[in-house]
């Protein structure tokens, strides 16, 4: 429903995203909120999250072997990547179809382990669905008696077969269930109905029994009713689709995963009967279709040499991983610098490759390589690029590919960095250059050696207010005082940029744009860096002060707690007779330094430097000349890295 709505119905549906709109444009601007919002509604979503199949690479797992069957949360697809915590060994004896429905199943399990029924407990179930229906049998299954609740006369008729009782629609709910239990109320309710009504949710707490739970699995609205969980002070709590996305947490996805699986294996769990249709995955669209019929219940799409067996894939290993896709028909005129993009997620999309080829002379777009083909055939479509590929290693040995842009996450720069230089390719990678010192150690080596232009994206420092300002800054005015105020925000709480690990956290991972621009704008070595704040709310945040050889001092304040509508950026310079100010990279004032100042209409885009940026890296391919000497980007990223190691005010370093 969500898809089929246009943007006004989207609107209505998801209100928080047009609050989170108004702020970005108070603090953006409102062409580029309007670019982020278009690229965001028109970006395709690969399609669902229950499939079976063949183990084609296991990877690092050492539960599974290539050839055995698994189920996952992969989308629909004929090959997928997933993480191991997301899937799990299928047992012999559950067919394919069978095991598709695990996820589905999982969902309906993780429900019902929050309401922690006890065997013999009366337990509610609102909407009939495909989930409602699992939620029914694993239910009856551990022991429980199940009221259903759904308008479809066949939904309910389903229900009953698997040991449930319903009533009529027409019966109010509230008195169905205290009419079932004396009028004692039920000791949970699993909701997995999906409409508007608030009225669901507070008739479930009005239906249990004291210290009773209420489980929303589903859609629902949720205007709360005091009174309605005071009277037995029940409890309301929302599940979280299958479970935790750890192996190792209580409760995860896979422990639910591999119950169902036992269930179906020892026949406790049947759901043959839930399936109303049967499609060749060429017929994919009107499967899709038929999700809009009411009488829908299970959908099976099979791939061409599955359909009809139960053991499994047939093709071989090798005639499913092609791994490449060409799409040279679509490339009508090629530059004269061949180019390889690492990466396709929404900065390569919504900022590099949009500003690669809005360049003068844009390079030859050979290929662009991602773990997960999906997103690399759609950003090579979209962006003309020849091939779209999963396969790093071909893109490095082509020789018309000159340089290598890497927009993936940071913990995979470094070694796509080495095996780049390897190759004797130019590099272009998104900040930072690496996570460790020994990283950045070894870079710096491979780099002298491959004598190859190695460059950072600090595309602020090209910025034309940047330049602008730093050209006024060189004439004899040091040293400087400068503070850079960052309005990071907050990310969820399990963001990648805040594991130690994937993203490195978010000073060396972002802050470290600011220690760059920093050393630009002064012009000297960083020698000093000491923390004067750091924060305690799991962001990352804090503030750094640098000390440069000239006598030049930054503050770095990296704020996660700041409303949105303030500025993202705000950067202050003074010395001696001077001061100047770039508000959010749209306005630059300065008093002082000859009526130096650069803007324009409170509307407009900020200008961060990343055209720039790439016009200088293109030339740069050209003349083998760095436009940053690779000495001051490995002193930056070992400054960066230093910074994210400080986790306590009053630590200071001293070179």
């Amino acid at each position: 429903n969500f898809g089929k709505a246009g943007w006004i119905g989207k609107a209505r549906q998801q209100p928080e995203k047009v609050r989170a709109v108004l702020n970005k444009i108070r603090s953006n601007g409102l062409l580029e909120t309007f670019q982020a919002v278009r690229a965001k509604l028109s970006q395709p979503i690969p399609l669902g999250y229950c499939q079976v199949g063949m183990v084609v690479d296991a990877g690092e797992a050492d539960w599974v072997r290539q050839g055995e069957r698994v189920i996952s949360n992969g989308p629909h697809a004929e090959v997928v990547s997933i993480v191991h915590a997301l899937c799990a060994k299928v047992p012999d004896g559950v067919s394919d179809e069978a095991a598709t429905f695990t996820p589905l199943a999982a969902i309906a399990l993780q429900g019902i382990n929050l309401l922690n029924a006890a065997k013999g407990d009366r337990v509610v179930v609102t909407g009939l669905g495909l989930i409602g229906q699992l939620a029914v049998r694993i239910l009856c299954a551990q022991g429980c008696e199940v009221l259903g609740f759904d308008p479809s006369a066949e939904r309910r008729a389903l229900a009953e077969q698997h040991g449930a009782k319903t009533v009529s629609p027409n019966t109010d709910p509230v008195a169905a269930a205290l009419a079932w239990t004396a009028g004692q109320g039920v000791a949970g309710v699993l909701i997995t109905a999906s409409t508007d009504s608030n009225n669901i949710v507070n008739q479930a707490a009005r239906s249990c029994r004291h210290h009773g739970k209420v489980v929303l699995v589903g859609v629902v609205g949720l205007l709360l009713n005091r009174a309605d969980f005071y009277r037995n002070e029940v409890s309301f709590q929302v599940s979280c689709s299958y479970g935790a996305r750890k192996a190792n947490s209580p409760q995860s996805a896979q422990a639910n995963f591999r119950q169902v699986l036992a269930w179906m294996a020892e026949g406790r769990l049947a759901v043959g009967d839930l399936i109303t249709h049967r499609f060749a995955f060429a017929a994919a669209p009107a499967a899709y279709a038929v999700l809009a019929d009411r009488n829908a219940l299970g959908i099976v799409l099979n791939y061409e040499g599955t359909s009809g067996r139960q053991d499994g894939l047939t093709q071989s290993s090798d005639a499913l991983l092609a791994r490449t896709i060409e799409l040279t028909d679509q490339v009508k005129e090629r530059g004269d610098t061949g180019v390889a993009l690492m990466g396709a997620g929404n900065f390569a999309t919504r900022t590099l490759l949009p500003a690669m080829r809005g360049l003068s002379s844009p390079p030859s777009l050979m290929a662009i390589v991602s773990s997960q083909g999906v997103s690399a055939q759609l950003a090579a479509q979209a962006f003309g690029a020849e091939r779209a590929t999963t396969d790093e290693a071909s893109v490095l040995a082509n020789p018309a590919v000159e340089a290598v842009y890497i927009t993936t996450r940071h913990d995979a720069h470094a070694s796509q960095v080495l095996a780049a230089l390897r190759a004797g390719k130019h590099v272009w990678v998104e900040k930072p250059l690496a996570l460790t010192l020994a990283d950045v150690e070894a870079i710096a080596a491979q780099q002298l050696v491959s004598n190859r232009v190695v460059m950072v994206g600090f595309n602020r420092r090209f910025a034309p207010m940047a330049v602008a300002l730093r050209n006024v800054l060189q004439q004899g005015r040091g040293p400087h005082r400068i503070k850079i105020t960052v309005n990071a925000g907050r990310l969820e709480p399990g963001h990648w940029a805040l594991d130690p690990q994937a993203g490195g956290g978010r000073i060396v991972g972002e802050a470290c744009h600011f220690v760059d621009l920093s050393r630009y704008f002064v012009g000297h070595a960083i020698v000093g860096a000491q923390c004067t704040r750091r924060d305690a709310d799991g962001q990352d945040g804090g503030m750094f002060e640098l000390s440069f050889a000239d006598g030049s001092t930054a503050v770095i304040d990296y704020r996660t707690d700041l409303p949105p509508q303030v500025p993202k950026e705000v950067i202050e310079v003074s010395g001696a007779g001077y001061t100047a100010h770039i508000n959010n990279w749209v306005k630059l004032t300065s008093r002082g330094l000859g009526g130096l100042s650069r803007g324009a209409f409170w509307n407009q885009a900020p200008r961060k430097g990343h055209a720039e940026a790439l016009a200088t890296f293109q030339k740069a391919i050209k003349s083998g000349v760095a436009p940053v000497p690779f000495d001051e980007v490995r002193e930056i990223s070992r400054w960066a890295i230093r910074l994210q190691s400080m986790k306590h005010a009053g630590e200071k370093l001293i070179l």
